[in-house]
């Protein structure tokens, strides 16, 4: 009887520690925006997020031996979309990358794809939420036509400690995810590339 509890026990510690808890790494939207004097750029943009890395969910190491798991793209999309309405004249989401039809009839400039790699990690043994995040996002830059003409990186890190994620559990990556988006911004800002 005793070896039964034993390894019912032992059956439950290691189906929790296995669990992948979901979060929303979605940052707060009312921070995403110019913040600078630079003035932004007298182009109009497209954007295109394939349907696929939409929906893609991630799962990455949280605390306590758990993971999490979440949707990047997804959940950067509207904050995306925010910061490129600051950087740029106008902006217009993308069914397809080269959307023949969109590209003329908004006299897109330019087409940015965004590639994003995302990683976390927790320094508590006790807790599963993530103390540290970070996101990598590339964006491929192409002409109308769909030539690429460069690509620009921008490296987002996310910290919270558990007095802060009480509420929250997905600060850091909220947190990750809005100084990529930051950094990304006025990395686009001081490409001088982009305003010729």
């Amino acid at each position: 009887m005793k070896i039964i509890k034993l390894i019912s026990a032992v059956s439950i510690v290691l189906a929790l520690a296995a669990c992948a808890h979901p979060l929303t790494i979605n940052p707060d939207v009312s921070k995403i925006g110019l913040s600078t004097t630079s003035q932004p750029i007298n182009k109009n943009v497209g954007y295109y997020i394939p349907d696929a890395m939409r929906s893609k969910e991630v799962t990455t190491p949280g605390g306590g031996g758990d993971k999490i798991t979440y949707s990047p793209y997804r959940d950067i999309e509207l904050a995306f979309y925010k910061m490129l309405s600051s950087t740029f004249s106008s902006v217009t989401k993308l069914n397809a990358k080269n959307d023949k039809d969109a590209i003329e009839k908004n006299k897109i400039d330019y087409v940015i794809t965004p590639d994003l790699l995302t990683n976390s990690s927790s320094s508590s043994a006790l807790t599963w939420p993530p103390t540290q995040f970070s996101v990598d996002m590339t964006c491929d830059v192409s002409d109308a036509n769909g030539n690429l003409l460069f690509s620009k990186k921008a490296v987002g890190e996310g910290h919270a400690e558990f007095s802060e994620f009480r509420k929250d559990f997905a600060l850091a990556g909220k947190r990750a995810t809005e100084d990529v988006l930051v950094k990304m911004q006025r990395t686009l800002l001081d490409t001088q590339e982009l305003r010729q």
